[in-house]
């Protein structure tokens, strides 16, 4: 009850000051509070102010703490800084962020001889790093140790850009060498953890087949660089001699259209004996699909040229439509042969997607109505999509079709995979 105010006719217990202008500092006595007497008798019982005959107590100085003087220049130095508009301020924050990735990057980034994997121990060691500056005609190459030495070290004098190359030279595999490329990683992986003992129908070593999943309604994956430069052209030259226009399968009844618009392309069918080439892409086929070869069909190889194209179709024969079927095709491999100068041609495939497995076609020509997702071919990839579910049944999002070629030259070879080894007799 210290600040309620008193009654002039009450002065028991209290005593003022002498003089009417003096002040007390905060921590005069005059302000500190005395224990409560043990009297009675009025409203300010048991409040006692010093005397005025106390000895005044000069005010403290303040000093202010390190963090109080570090937040006043903070703030004088605020103020000095002139407003900025907060787009302004947003493009700065921006600009130093991109800024501090693209430094951060230019670290993470390869050698430019690329990665290296030690032969001997199958170990990949890194190497050092780069800025988005460096460039080099091995990039894409793959460097290999031998089992005489670790990996080359390299060491460039300053302002100098010369290297001085140490231990054993690193050799470089082109991923394009399909072949070396395989066998090379294959070694190298099989230094750490040798290959297992196979089956009678295993294999005794490793295989590398990079792909990428490009949609689960339906199935299809695309393995980049399938088939080297070589066997292509093999396969190109020797289907040449007996190419004549594509066909259709035609249902029960159903009139056959010598002049028919569906597929206009040209083609033929080879034996997967024909050429080392197409033995070679049997068996890793067989590899990429766990489906023995024997039950693929016959290869046909198209070549599709201006404004040639396939109509949206299933490459899986419906019960309903074509009767009851004794082998069904469950899985397609596109090799794509050849892109020489290609402008269109793309797979496209109308209904992918888990939602549009019934989806209506409005126009089955047409690569650009209807949308979904499309291939664009590359020399070199082969394409593998299937036409069922797992447990066999027909699977609608497999619906695909072979776009129009605009300008260019396209070459594949298709493989059919059916669920059993013989055809329907």
């Amino acid at each position: 009850m210290v600040d309620q105010a008193v009654p002039h006719a009450h002065h028991l217990g209290l005593h003022h000051v002498s003089h009417p202008h003096f002040v007390a500092p905060p921590t005069h006595p005059a302000n500190q509070l005395q224990p409560a007497a043990a009297t009675t008798g009025g409203p300010n019982v048991g409040i006692n102010v010093a005397p005025s005959t106390a000895p005044a107590v000069p005010a403290v100085a303040h000093h202010p703490t390190v963090m109080e003087r570090a937040a006043l220049r903070a703030s004088r130095t605020l103020r000095r800084i002139p407003n900025i508009p907060g787009l302004l301020a947003l493009a700065l924050c921006s600009v130093a962020f991109w800024a501090g990735r693209i430094s951060l990057t230019g670290m993470l980034l390869p050698e430019p001889s690329g990665p290296v994997i030690n032969t001997a121990s199958g170990v990949m060691v890194t190497g050092r790093g780069r800025t988005l500056q460096e460039k080099s005609a091995t990039n894409s190459a793959v460097r290999l140790v031998g089992n005489g030495g670790d990996a080359a070290t390299k060491s460039g004098a300053a302002g100098s850009g010369a290297t001085a190359v140490s231990n054993t030279a690193a050799a470089l595999v082109d991923p394009y060498d399909i072949d070396t490329f395989e066998k090379a990683v294959s070694d190298a992986l099989a230094k750490v953890k040798p290959p297992m003992t196979p089956g009678d129908s295993g294999e005794a070593f490793y295989r590398t087949i990079p792909f990428q999943i490009l949609s689960l309604y339906p199935r299809i994956k695309v393995f980049p660089n399938f088939v080297d430069k070589a066997r292509r052209e093999e396969i190109i030259a020797l289907a040449s001699k007996f190419m004549y226009p594509s066909g259709l399968a035609y249902r029960p009844g159903e009139k056959v259209e010598s002049e028919q618009q569906v597929r206009t392309s040209k083609g033929t069918f080879l034996g997967g004996d024909s050429s080392p080439a197409l033995m070679w892409l049997e068996a890793k086929i067989a590899a990429i699909t766990d489906i023995p070869r024997q039950n693929g069909e016959f290869w046909n190889i198209l070549n599709y040229k201006h404004t040639q194209h396939y109509d949206s179709h299933m490459d899986s024969f419906d019960p309903k439509e074509y009767g009851q079927q004794y082998s069904q095709r469950i899985a397609t491999v596109i090799v794509v042969l050849s892109d020489d100068g290609l402008v269109g041609g793309e797979t496209v495939f109308k209904r992918e997607g888990k939602a549009n497995v019934d989806k209506p076609i409005t126009n089955w020509t047409d690569c650009d109505a209807d949308g979904g997702l499309r291939y664009k071919p590359r020399a070199g990839d082969a394409v593998l999509f299937w036409s069922t579910f797992p447990d066999g049944q027909l699977d609608q999002h497999a619906l695909h079709g072979s776009c129009p070629v605009v300008t260019g030259n396209k070459w594949v070879a298709v493989k059919w995979i059916r669920n059993k080894g013989a055809y329907n007799p």
